[in-house]
């Protein structure tokens, strides 16, 4: 019988692709956070206060993809038991980058209410 938290063993027919759907997924958002992050860096246009939220948001999306998912993808799908540091390693990083992308978004929202409100007539 499987365990409540367990996903069970996955076909190795089932393995190979989805390995290379989540390391391509994985791939696109570093690559894309990695193009935000260099627009700001290179256009100086870019530089205002509520676009620093966005490049924040981008940095940390940005290591979700590179040390978050790349973690997860062989413990979930090859049922990889990660050493005892390791696993804390994942689990605060992982917990922290993702707690770090939710509050960037909602100060990304209250930026943009407040400008809004805030608007000049």
């Amino acid at each position: 019988m499987l365990d409540a938290n367990s996903t069970g063993s996955v076909p190795l027919a089932t393995q190979i692709p989805l390995t290379f759907l989540m390391s391509g997924l994985a791939f696109a958002i570093m690559l894309g956070n990695a193009v935000v992050i260099l627009a700001f860096v290179v256009d100086k246009n870019l530089r205002l206060r509520s676009n620093y939220y966005f490049l924040n948001l981008a940095i940390s999306d940005f290591f979700v993809g590179m040390i978050s998912i790349p973690l997860y993808i062989p413990h979930t799908l090859f049922d990889w038991n990660f050493g005892s540091g390791l696993c804390i390693f994942w689990l605060i990083t992982d917990y922290l980058l993702c707690t770090a992308s939710v509050y960037n978004i909602v100060l990304i929202s209250y930026d943009r209410y407040q400008s809004v409100l805030n608007a000049v007539s």
